[in-house]
């Protein structure tokens, strides 16, 4: 409360704050007049008293009264602790200023201290006047007491209702503050929760992580020592590889060795048996001569010499001109086959049918039967030298042998002694003949002729067909030998050959033209236990790396192949050289899928599952082709 002149300003103000909403009360004295303010709010609601001032010892009564108002009117502080509140600090009081320019704070609750404070003697002489207004306004202070204790009696409900309704929102905050809480907590206790079972899930993943991470390693150790054991296993066989080519190196270089012996020991038989012909030869005519001069004298002997001179060129014509007409024969046959079966069709609008009977089987059968007998005989009087001439020939036998063998057996037989001619006369390099000339010479001559020397020999049979130093023609005269002699040396000779000639790429080539594999397979029987390893050489040689490799493999791929190579496999008696050479071409083989159907239908998966149980520790190379031909085929059958 401030004092300002004759003036009286008084303020009672409390602010209480509770989210947005602001509570006041505001008591102004004014002069005369009183007025109340009580805000709640946004609304405020105004009084007005008018009250009657005397003398200055009103002062005192009215300031009891505005004491009394404000003890009254003044709102008990609510305790709520209990309730965890904020409201303690809802109503505070404003102080008056410190500024004493304008009055005087009151701090007694007598007015006598103040007024004999005040007071200035100057004043006493009014003392009497005024005791005696005071008389007066006693009356009106008593009325305007009751009045205005009727208004701080409202304004004190107003302000209970107002307390009221700021504990109601207090309750409501509370209630709200617990809410808050609550879900704060239920927060809390969600997060706690879904970190828990993130962290349990992040273990179980985790987890599982390390277990997979184990599985693969386990995994990948088992296949690092399978593919050590693999490649221990590869370098055994390596080592074991090795092994065997050295051992067979040495092989070869002894039966080298002792080939190039044997060779010169054959070279100066050879030799031996030439001087020893020509030495009976010689002994021989020699012998007749000396018979022939002492019986008949020197007159008889020329007349003999001279008749046998002459039965001897009677039979040299008769035999050119047996040559000339079998070659006439020969090609009077090839031209009429030529021109039917050719030149004709070429021309003529005939049927399709009437074409087709010259491709007929039973046709070329019957052009071959008459040209094949004739060979021989062409073989034995023609120059062999002359390639442009003996190539086509050989060429027209071989062909013409393969016909035959699809024909029937009893054209085949009949056949036989010209196929053992044909075959003896292609085998033989060399014939040591004397002509006619020359032993009528020899027989009639002077007692000092000379024997023939080896220039005087036949040698236009020298190195021909068989013994041609031409690839092409010695390739074909050894198939054509394989196909009609049976004698065991000459035949093992002639693998020989063929073997040796096939290391060149130009053999393999001939060797696929000309369809060859089936005469090499006949060999490989169990029948012809002698050739089987020759043959297979012969196969093997053909199975190396080179351009023409698979061409061999699809000439192998067929039931034929595969029923001889099952026979090998059944044999009772088996020779371990001849099953590893077997199986390095059943493994190759086996890559084809082709021949899937093969190894299933003659059996030969079974076979060869035999063959590995029984297969000994030392036979390390046959075991490993063993199980990559089973590897193959499992794998391609996946």
């Amino acid at each position: 409360m401030v004092w300002c002149g004759i003036v009286w300003f008084g303020s009672v103000v409390w602010y209480g704050m509770n989210g947005m909403v602001w509570y006041g009360i505001s008591m102004v004295w004014c002069g005369m007049e009183w007025y109340g303010t009580v805000q709640y709010g946004m609304v405020s609601y105004t009084i007005q008293y008018n009250m009657v001032w005397h003398d200055l010892e009103c002062y005192g009564m009215v300031y009891d009264i505005v004491w009394m108002s404000k003890a009254k009117s003044r709102p008990r502080k609510i305790d709520y602790t209990d309730d965890d509140s904020d409201i303690d600090s809802a109503i505070t009081p404003i102080n008056a200023p410190e500024d004493h320019s304008n009055g005087k704070i009151i701090e007694s609750d007598s007015l006598s201290d103040f007024y004999l404070h005040e007071i200035n003697p100057k004043h006493h002489k009014h003392h009497r006047k005024k005791k005696r207004d005071s008389r007066r306004s006693d009356l009106e202070e008593d009325e305007l007491q009751d009045i205005s204790n009727e208004n701080i009696r409202e304004i004190y409900k107003e302000l209970q209702i107002i307390s009221e309704k700021l504990k109601s929102e207090n309750r409501a905050l509370h209630e709200r503050e617990q809410k808050v809480k609550e879900r704060e907590r239920m927060v809390t206790i969600s997060t706690e929760n879904i970190q828990t079972i993130a962290q349990h899930e992040v273990k179980q993943k985790l987890v599982l992580i390390e277990e997979k991470h184990r599985a693969e390693t386990a995994r990948l150790e088992s296949a690092l020592r399978e593919k050590t054991k693999e490649n221990k296993r590869l370098k055994d066989s390596f080592e074991t590889l090795k092994q065997a080519n050295d051992a067979l190196k040495k092989e070869f270089e002894m039966l080298k060795s002792q080939h190039d012996k044997l060779e010169k020991q054959a070279i100066s038989v050879q030799a031996r048996l030439t001087n020893l012909q020509r030495k009976q030869e010689f002994d021989q005519r020699q012998k007749d001569f000396d018979i022939a001069a002492i019986s008949m004298g020197t007159a008889v002997p020329k007349q003999k010499g001279n008749k046998d001179s002459e039965d001897k060129i009677k039979s040299q014509k008769s035999q050119k001109s047996g040559v000339a007409g079998c070659s006439y024969d020969v090609i009077g046959v090839l031209l009429d086959w030529i021109s039917d079966a050719h030149l004709r069709c070429a021309v003529s609008d005939q049927s399709t049918k009437t074409m087709e009977r010259f491709l007929t089987q039973d046709y070329i059968q019957e052009k071959v039967l008459r040209i094949l007998p004739s060979s021989v005989e062409m073989l034995r009087e023609y120059p062999g030298h002359n390639i442009k001439l003996s190539l086509p020939l050989l060429q027209f036998i071989y062909w013409a042998l393969v016909h035959v063998e699809q024909s029937s057996s009893q054209q085949r037989t009949s056949l036989s002694s010209t196929l053992r001619r044909l075959g003896e006369e292609l085998y033989r390099s060399k014939t040591v003949r004397f002509s006619e000339g020359e032993k009528s010479s020899g027989s009639f001559g002077s007692f000092d002729s000379c024997p023939s020397s080896p220039v005087k020999l036949d040698k236009s049979k020298d190195g021909i067909y068989f013994r041609s130093s031409n690839l092409h023609v010695r390739l074909l005269s050894s198939l054509i030998i394989l196909k009609t002699l049976s004698q065991v040396d000459l035949i093992a000779h002639v693998f020989d050959v063929l073997r040796n000639d096939l290391k060149a790429d130009i053999a393999k080539e001939l060797f696929l033209y000309y369809q060859s594999t089936p005469v090499v397979l006949q060999y490989l029987k169990p029948v012809n236990k002698a050739f089987m390893g020759s043959a297979m050489d012969t196969l093997l040689q053909m199975s190396t790396d080179s351009p023409f490799q698979q061409p061999f493999l699809e000439s192998c791929s067929n039931e034929a192949c595969f029923r001889t190579i099952a026979m090998v496999l059944r044999a009772p008696s088996q020779d371990n050289k001849l099953l590893e050479k077997l199986s390095i071409i059943l493994q190759k083989l086996s890559k084809v899928k082709a021949n899937r159907k093969f190894f299933e239908v003659y059996t030969i998966v079974g076979i060869i599952q035999e063959i590995l149980r029984s297969c000994p520790s030392e036979q390390a190379f046959l075991a490993l082709n063993l199980k990559s031909i089973l590897f193959n085929l499992s794998a391609g059958s996946v």
